[in-house]
């Protein structure tokens, strides 16, 4: 399978004292991690393309690391999670699916 390439990474974290209910005696901390890779299979037709999903599985470790590291509190904040992949234009619907198991 092709190489990870990232080109770049976002951590945020936000720390969220009121949105409109009672004032948090411990602010709430909201955090996200972004990659953006470059898209291997993008503008063509690769038949098999699942064996990028445990090309992804270091990238995805990385991510929730430096995501825990941010939040701080060695993760035990942390009370629930998602994912999500954006495709480009020329991507298909199934190479965000390769997120699926990495992330």
């Amino acid at each position: 399978m092709p190489a990870v390439v990232v080109r770049k990474f976002l951590v945020q974290v936000e720390e969220i004292f009121h949105e409109g209910g009672p004032h948090a005696a411990r602010p709430l901390k909201r955090g996200a991690v972004v990659a953006v890779i470059a898209n291997p299979f993008a503008g063509r037709y690769v038949e098999e393309i699942t064996g990028f999903m445990e090309d992804l599985k270091p990238l995805g470790l990385d991510m929730a690391r430096r995501l825990i590291d941010a939040i701080g509190e060695g993760g035990q904040a942390i009370e629930g999670y998602g994912k999500g992949a954006i495709v480009g234009a020329a991507g298909e619907l199934e190479h965000g699916a390769l997120w699926h198991n990495p992330g």
